[in-house]
């Protein structure tokens, strides 16, 4: 612009927070609106694997799985395999006896030669039945931190607590203790009873806690999926309400009604409009149509209402056909033989698809 117009920058910087018809935004406003009101995020595109993204990586396209992936910074070159140099054989016909011979060319000196990987296609797996979430107590640290749940092989409301009390006075004819409680955290209280430990005094609190939502902090890795067929989740109880995100919590996502419907992360939403138990285990394929980007975090509703009859989910699982997948050949599958110091050859003892790194 100063080529025509003795101004600077600084001069023609629009104002973004004026709204006119006589004013336009700035080019920097104008992408970032574009960015924020997009209706198609990348991660959700077919061709796109990022469910483990993070900061300081690069965007890469590989053309074996035909999907666009992340890598590190720092693994550029060796770790990530872009500094190896890979031969791919389809349809590779070979047995033990009459195996089929690859022939690669090198240049070493007194054989200092690389060390070779073989690769093979497995097709997918079919019905494939993997458990998800079990609740044990390692389980925990996948939630939001709340001690008022219990993982133990199942998740439940804790009902059994325990406060130190403090001493306020000592006399010789009495002493003074006391305790603070917030009643908030619980629905109904059935029984306080105090107890000595050595020199300590403790209260012991058998109550129902507060109605309350266990909310994930990380995704399910669904990137190894093809297609799901359902999941199943096991429970004790008729209060289990869950939803669902797709997008790392951003939105969430109820099936209501027949359909998927938007849902705000609330306890009385939740209450409402989540989907109960047999609900959950019968939207079935329904979840390919909102889990475009791999991933899935599903938050729950814990609810009791009689102290004897403690409500709880046992299990996660989920039916799925898998994608095919390269594995590692074994030693007896393959011999590697150096023919001269120009001139490597793999004999390859099995048929179908083949990759060789070296």
């Amino acid at each position: 612009m100063s080529e025509f117009f003795n101004v600077t920058l600084d001069d023609v910087l629009l104002d973004d927070s004026i709204v006119s018809s006589k004013i336009g935004w700035s080019s920097e406003k104008i992408l970032r609106e574009i960015i924020d009101k997009r209706i198609t995020k990348f991660e959700e595109l077919s061709d796109v694997d990022v469910v483990n993204k993070k900061d300081k990586q690069i965007v890469v396209f590989s053309g074996d799985t035909n999907r666009f992936t992340t890598i590190d910074l720092r693994q550029i070159g060796d770790e990530s395999g872009l500094s190896l140099k890979q031969i791919s054989k389809m349809s590779v016909i070979g047995s033990p006896t009459v195996p089929k011979v690859v022939d690669i060319p090198i240049n070493t000196i007194d054989f200092k030669v690389p060390r070779v990987n073989v690769l093979r296609f497995q097709l997918g797996d079919q019905n494939v039945i993997k458990t998800e979430t079990s609740f044990n107590n390692g389980e925990s640290n996948d939630f939001v931190l709340d001690n008022k749940l219990v993982f133990d092989g199942t998740v439940h409301l804790n009902n059994n607590y325990e406060y130190k009390m403090k001493v306020e006075e000592v006399s010789e004819k009495y002493d003074i203790y006391s305790v603070e409680l917030d009643f908030s955290d619980f629905k109904a209280i059935k029984e306080i009873v105090q107890i000595d430990k050595g020199l300590d005094k403790y209260v012991l609190i058998k109550s129902i806690p507060s109605d309350r939502l266990m909310i994930p902090i990380g995704d399910m890795n669904l990137s190894s999926v093809q297609h799901i067929d359902k999941f199943q989740l096991k429970s004790f109880g008729k209060n289990g309400k869950i939803i669902s995100s797709s997008d790392c919590g951003e939105t969430w996502a109820t099936w209501y009604g027949g359909a998927w419907k938007d849902i705000n992360l609330s306890l009385d939403n939740v209450k409402t409009y989540g989907m109960n138990i047999d609900t959950f285990n019968s939207v079935g394929e329904h979840w390919n149509d909102i889990i475009t980007a791999k991933k899935i975090r599903f938050a729950y509703l814990l609810q009791q209402d009689d102290i004897d009859y403690n409500e709880s989910y046992d299990e996660l699982t989920i039916q799925y056909d898998s994608q095919g997948e390269w594995i590692q050949a074994k030693e007896n599958e393959y011999d590697v033989v150096y023919a001269s110091n120009t001139l490597l050859q793999v004999k390859i003892y099995f048929s179908g698809d083949v990759k060789i790194n070296y």
